[in-house]
């Protein structure tokens, strides 16, 4: 019996774009070929959450960030400063999620733009570098917030409230988990 994926026309071949359900039938169709017994649910949910995200990515980027003349990450780094406050970079970059080198790239053009300054914080060898919004960092991010937020809104909308609980409930769980790296545990199975 020909699989789905032997049904469905070659990429070259397509005469409109795949639809998400379709490229993950044909993504757990090729999966099942070279490595049959894999954890297809498995697959689907990162490979679907990695998919949204990246999309939301490009999205507020494109639409919201860049016109404002910032990029995401620039906006989620000053999110986080005004959320929490007087922060430590590397703090920052984990909160924010974006690496470390990128936030120093990040930190260094909103302290050139004027929208956030890195002063000496306190700590026992007095090296401690934290970052905090100017006045007018605050009133861009008061500005790019709201643009953001509409567009949050207009991605939730394809979900119910108890929908959105759920998947709060869900990403958090998510956040919260941490597997052993890889490298460890493989090195644990040798040994």
């Amino acid at each position: 019996m020909p699989s789905r994926r032997d049904q469905m026309p070659t990429a070259f071949a397509l005469s409109r774009p795949l639809r998400a359900d379709e490229f993950e039938e044909l993504a757990q169709a090729s999966v099942e070929q070279y490595a049959s017994g894999s954890d297809l649910e498995a697959m689907s949910v990162v490979m679907n959450l990695l998919r949204v995200a990246n999309r939301l990515q490009q999205d507020f980027e494109t639409n919201v960030n860049r016109p404002a003349g910032l990029s995401f990450a620039a906006f989620r780094v000053m999110f986080a400063i005004q959320a929490v406050g007087r922060i430590n970079p590397l703090e920052l970059a984990r909160l924010s999620s974006v690496s470390p080198a990128s936030t120093s790239a990040v930190l260094n053009t909103l302290e050139r733009n004027g929208l956030v300054v890195r002063r000496k914080g306190v700590a026992e060898d007095g090296r401690v570098i934290v970052v905090e919004l100017t006045p007018t960092g605050e009133e861009m991010l008061t500005a790019l917030w709201e643009r953001n937020h509409r567009r949050e809104i207009e991605w939730a909308s394809a979900l119910t409230h108890r929908e959105r609980q759920t998947m709060a409930r869900l990403l958090r769980k998510l956040l919260a988990f941490h597997p052993a790296p890889a490298r460890d545990r493989d090195t644990q199975k040798d040994g």
